[in-house]
C-alpha cells in the first residue's frame, strides 16, 4: 500500500487524527504526512479547509479550565483583618465555562486545555465531561500543576479580590494548535481565551482569518488582553467589559466613554462585532449589523462569577442557531440573567428550554 492509500484508510478510521499520530503510525516525518495531506487535497480526495468536515454544531473552546475557590465574605471586607467566609470549590476557567454552558444549551461542545497530572486535574476533566463536553483532546501534563483561581467576594455577590495560579497554560504552544490543527478545523465555532499565550493566540487568529474559521475572543482580563496581537482581523466577536475594552481601544479609562468610538477602535484592529459589557448597564453591540446599547433585565444578584463566560456562550447559541449578531445579543443577556440568579458559575438552571422561555419574556412572546 503507497503511502497516500496508508493515509486516507487511517482518516477513514479516525476522521480527527492528528498529523503527529499519522506519522507515528506509518513510520515517516510529520512533514511528509502534510506533504501527502496536501497533495491528496490538492486531488479533490480530501475536501474541505482540512481532512474532516465540519460539524453543524460542534464549538471548539480553547483556554482555561481551572480548580476554582470562592470564598463568600459573611459581612463587610476588612482589610488587615479575620473575614469570616464560605469557601466553596468547583469547576473552572473560562473556555471550560463556557464549554458547559453550551453542553447544557444542547450544542455539541468540545474543551481544549492542559491540567496537570494531579487529583484536581482529574476531577476538573472528569466533572467537565459529565456535564456534556468532550473533553478527550484536552492533554494531561506530567509533573505540572492544574491552575487554580480563589477569588473573595464580598457580601453582595460581587468580586473583592481574585488570585490565579495558571502558569500551566504557557505549555498551550504555537505547536498544541498544529498538533491539535484538524480538531481545531472541524469546529462550526472556535471560542478561546487569552489565558493562551501570546503567540499562541497570534497563531490562532491568523489560522482562523486564513481558513475562514469564526473565532470568537473572551479578553478574561485587562492585563492578559495585553496579550492579544496588534492584528485582529481573524476574529469574528470580541467580548470585553470596559476595562478591557479600553486597554484594546488604546484608550485610557473615563467614568463616561464614548462607546461606539471605543468599539469602533477596536473593530479598526480587525474585528467584526464587539460586545462591550457594562454590567447593570448592560452590553454595547457594535459591528456590521449598526451598534446599539441593550439593557439588562432586571436581576437579583446572587453572585456575579461566571456571568460573563454566560453571556458568551447565550451569544455563541444564538449565532450557531441562525441569529445575527444583534439578535444574538438578547441570548447572551438572557444566559446571563440566569446565571446571576445562582451562586455556581455554571448555573444548572440554565438550559435550551429555559433561555428560550426567557428570551420569549423579553420580547412579550
Amino acid at each position: 500500500m503507497d503511502r497516500e492509500q496508508q493515509i486516507l484508510a487511517l482518516i477513514r478510521q479516525n476522521p480527527f487524527i492528528s498529523q503527529h499520530e499519522m506519522a507515528s503510525s506509518i513510520g515517516i516525518s510529520r512533514s511528509a504526512v502534510a506533504g501527502y495531506i496536501t497533495t491528496l487535497m490538492k486531488k479533490g480526495i480530501i475536501r474541505g479547509r482540512a481532512y474532516v468536515t465540519a460539524d453543524e454544531s460542534t464549538v471548539m473552546c480553547i483556554g482555561g479550565a481551572n480548580l476554582d475557590s470562592k470564598a463568600n465574605s459573611k459581612q463587610a471586607i476588612r482589610l488587615a483583618s479575620s473575614n469570616p467566609v464560605t469557601v466553596t470549590e468547583s469547576c473552572g476557567g473560562v473556555a471550560r465555562n463556557i464549554a458547559e454552558t453550551l453542553a447544557g444549551l444542547s450544542c455539541q461542545a468540545a474543551l481544549l486545555t492542559v491540567v496537570g497530572d494531579d487529583k484536581s486535574g482529574q476531577w476538573v476533566l472528569e466533572e467537565t465531561k459529565k456535564r456534556g463536553v468532550d473533553v478527550s483532546q484536552s492533554i494531561v501534563l506530567h509533573g505540572e500543576k492544574t491552575g487554580t483561581y480563589t477569588a473573595l467576594l464580598d457580601a453582595t455577590g460581587e468580586m473583592f479580590l481574585a488570585f490565579a495560579n495558571m502558569e500551566i497554560y504557557d505549555k498551550c504552544s504555537p505547536a498544541l494548535l498544529f498538533e491539535k490543527w484538524s480538531h481545531i478545523a472541524a469546529a462550526k465555532l472556535v471560542i478561546a481565551d487569552t489565558n493562551l499565550p501570546a503567540e499562541t493566540l497570534k497563531e490562532l487568529v491568523k489560522r482562523c482569518g486564513e481558513e475562514g474559521i469564526p473565532l470568537f475572543i473572551d479578553p478574561v482580563s485587562s492585563e492578559k488582553t495585553k496579550k492579544l496581537p496588534k492584528q485582529l482581523l481573524g476574529v469574528t466577536a470580541i467580548f470585553p467589559n470596559l476595562e478591557e475594552a479600553c486597554e484594546l481601544a488604546g484608550i485610557t479609562i473615563t467614568a463616561d466613554p464614548d462607546l461606539a468610538k471605543l468599539a469602533e477602535a477596536i473593530r479598526e484592529r480587525g474585528v467584526k462585532h464587539v460586545f462591550i459589557t457594562l454590567g447593570s448597564k448592560g452590553v454595547m453591540y457594535h459591528g456590521e449589523e449598526g451598534s446599539r446599547l441593550f439593557a439588562p433585565i432586571p436581576t437579583s444578584v446572587v453572585e456575579v462569577t461566571g456571568a460573563g463566560d454566560a453571556l458568551v456562550a447565550g451569544i455563541a447559541y444564538g449565532v450557531l442557531h441562525h441569529k445575527t449578531f444583534m439578535e444574538a445579543c438578547s441570548y447572551g443577556i438572557a444566559a446571563a440573567h440566569i446565571t446571576l440568579q445562582t451562586a455556581e458559575s455554571v448555573a444548572r438552571e440554565l438550559n435550551e428550554e429555559r433561555l428560550i422561555h426567557t428570551i420569549s419574556m423579553i420580547k412579550g412572546d
